[in-house]
């Protein structure tokens, strides 16, 4: 049978926020990395990286409007994607894998979902200038879960009578969290606690507090100052911190001690070597 060039538009998206746009993004402005895969065997098919130039990729202003669930989710000509091409006779199955957020890699997680491709029928028809409405803009969309954990300030001295510590926690896209009821992330959807781990096998909880900040440009920060609750004579063993977004069940975690390694899991670094992409 004659194989057929077919399209598959595929867009990552945080859970609960926006697409994965600039805020998602690293310094080259990639934001994830796209593959497409054999579904039984997982050989990769073809691949491509997400560009996110500006703040208009993670979706247009509309993009957090209510929404039903049989619809498709806002986008327009300058929303992220990757368009990737199959050659195939007969329907096949494909599995779609997304890797990022590329901004922070240590905090980057791997999502897939597996699709149906039948010759010729594209998913996600591009946008045409010539087109008043796109028809089927939105494509694949692949969901990261979790929460974004970053420029986090460990306690100096674990030791010490009293622990201090910050962190910054975003949805996987970037947006940020607000202390604002009305806010699309309001601060009291999220809880964010240090965890620790002691040689005694006792395990320590300490909640951090949204950082009011008359800084505009400090935002999503989270802070806690406690007393230490470890015995004197304990030791520590490991140190977290954890966040959670109970209504969407995102979950976040940032190792603080041992002090985290950047290194990525050997599933995701096999998958960068097959690709051989710049990221």
């Amino acid at each position: 049978m004659k194989t057929q060039t077919t399209t598959i538009l595929v867009r990552p998206a945080a859970r609960g926020g926006k697409y994965l746009g600039h805020d998602a993004a690293n310094t080259n402005n990639k934001s994830a990395v796209v593959l497409v895969l054999n579904a039984k065997t997982e050989e990769i098919i073809t691949f491509g990286v997400a560009n996110a130039p500006n703040a208009a990729s993670a979706g247009p202003p509309n993009l957090m409007n209510l929404l039903r669930r049989c619809d498709p989710f806002a986008t327009d000509s300058q929303t992220v994607q990757v368009q990737l091409q199959v050659e195939i006779s007969e329907p096949t199955d494909f599995r779609i894998r997304v890797f990022g957020p590329l901004k922070h890699l240590d905090q980057a997680r791997i999502a897939q979902a597996d699709i149906t491709v039948l010759p010729g029928i594209n998913i996600g028809t591009p946008y045409s200038p010539d087109a008043l409405m796109p028809t089927y803009p939105e494509g694949v969309v692949v969901e990261i879960p979790g929460l974004c954990i970053s420029n986090v300030t460990p306690p100096l001295d674990w030791k010490a009578s009293h622990l201090t510590c910050t962190a910054k926690v975003t949805m996987m896209c970037g947006c940020e969290i607000h202390d604002d009821p009305i806010w699309y992330w309001p601060s009291t959807d999220y809880s964010i606690q240090m965890v620790t781990y002691m040689q005694s096998g006792a395990v320590h909880f300490y909640p951090l507090d949204y950082y009011k900040s008359s800084n505009p440009n400090i935002v999503s920060y989270f802070i806690g100052q406690w007393q230490n609750q470890a015995a004197p004579n304990d030791s520590i063993v490991q140190a977290w911190l954890y966040a959670s977004e109970p209504k969407l069940g995102n979950q976040g975690k940032y190792q603080i001690f041992p002090a985290q390694s950047m290194e990525l899991s050997p599933e995701m670094q096999k998958m960068l070597k097959d690709t051989g992409l710049p990221i």
